[in-house]
C-alpha cells in the first residue's frame, strides 16, 4: 500500500465518520426531543456490582451521549492523522487509522433506542449488537496487528492485512452467540460466553501495548514506550464507554480515548520526524 493509496482510503473513511456523526448526533437530538428513553432499566447492568454506588447511578441520557462520542472521535483523529502522517511511511499509522475508523462503527447502538428496541428485541436489535461486536474485535486485533509490525517495512501487504482482520472480526463477531430476550442498560445485547470474551479482549489488549514498550526498552526509543501508555489508555477508554451508563462512565471513558488516541499519535509523530 503506497502513502497515496493509505491517504486516500483515511479520506474515504473520515467521509463515513463524519457521515455516522451526523447520523448519530440527529438521532439522538430527536430522541431526546421525543422523550422515549425508557425510564427505568431496560435490563440487567454490565457491572451491576457497581449500581450502589450513587455516583454509578444508571443514566439512559449518558449511555445515549456515549455512543455519539466514538463517530466524533473517529472524525476528530482520522483528520489529525491524515494532516499528521501525509507524507510519512508507517505501518503502525495505518492500522491504527483503521481501528480508529472502526471505533465509530460502534454507533450504529443509536438506532436501539431509536426505535425503542428495548421494548421488543428482535432480528434488527441483534443484528445492531454484532456490527458493535465487529466494531470491537475489529478494534482490538487491528491495535494488536499495529503493535506486532511496529517499526516494521512490510507495507506491501497492508491491504490484505487489514481484510483479512475484519474477516476475522466478522466471523467472530457473526459466531457469539447473543440473548435476544432483553437489551442491556447501555442499549446493547448480552452474548454468551461473557467471561471467554473479556478475557479474549484483556489478553489481546495487554498483547498489543506489550510490543511498543518492549521495543522502546530494547532500542532505547522513549517515544515507543510512550505510545505504548496511550494506546492502553484508548483501550481502557473505549472499553469503559463499550459499558457506559452512567455519566462517570462518560467521563472516564471519553477522556481515557481522547487522551490515549493523542498520546499515541503525538508519539509516533514525534520519533518518525526523526527518522
Amino acid at each position: 500500500m503506497t502513502i497515496a493509496t493509505r491517504n486516500r482510503f483515511i479520506r474515504l473513511a473520515l467521509v463515513g465518520s463524519i457521515a455516522l456523526v451526523v447520523v448519530t448526533v440527529a438521532a439522538t437530538v430527536l430522541i431526546l426531543a421525543r422523550k422515549t428513553l425508557p425510564s427505568e432499566i431496560p435490563g440487567p447492568r454490565p457491572l451491576a456490582v457497581l449500581s450502589a454506588i450513587a455516583p454509578l447511578a444508571w443514566s439512559p441520557r449518558a449511555a445515549l451521549i456515549s455512543i455519539c462520542v466514538y463517530p466524533i472521535f473517529s472524525a476528530v483523529f482520522l483528520a489529525y492523522t491524515l494532516i499528521a502522517f501525509e507524507k510519512t511511511q508507517t505501518v503502525e499509522i495505518t492500522f491504527f487509522a483503521t481501528a480508529v475508523f472502526a471505533v465509530a462503527l460502534e454507533s450504529i447502538r443509536v438506532f436501539i433506542p431509536f426505535y425503542g428496541f428495548w421494548a421488543h428485541s428482535s432480528f434488527y436489535a441483534e443484528a445492531i449488537s454484532r456490527v458493535a461486536y465487529f466494531s470491537r474485535f475489529a478494534v482490538i486485533i487491528l491495535l494488536l496487528a499495529s503493535g506486532i509490525y511496529a517499526n516494521g517495512q512490510a507495507v506491501q501487504q497492508l491491504a490484505s492485512s487489514i481484510f483479512l482482520i475484519a474477516f476475522f472480526a466478522f466471523g467472530i463477531a457473526n459466531s457469539i452467540p447473543i440473548d435476544t430476550s432483553f437489551v442491556d442498560s447501555n442499549f446493547f445485547m448480552k452474548s454468551g460466553y461473557e467471561g471467554m470474551i473479556l478475557l479474549f479482549f484483556s489478553l489481546i489488549g495487554f498483547m498489543s501495548v506489550l510490543p511498543y514498550l518492549i521495543l522502546g526498552k530494547t532500542r532505547g526509543v522513549r517515544e515507543y514506550s510512550r505510545a505504548g501508555f496511550g494506546a492502553l489508555s484508548f483501550l481502557l477508554g473505549f472499553g469503559l464507554l463499550g459499558v457506559c451508563d452512567s455519566w462517570i462512565f462518560l467521563i472516564g471513558g471519553t477522556v481515557l480515548l481522547f487522551v490515549g488516541a493523542t498520546a499515541y499519535l503525538t508519539q509516533m509523530r514525534n520519533y518518525y520526524l526523526w527518522q
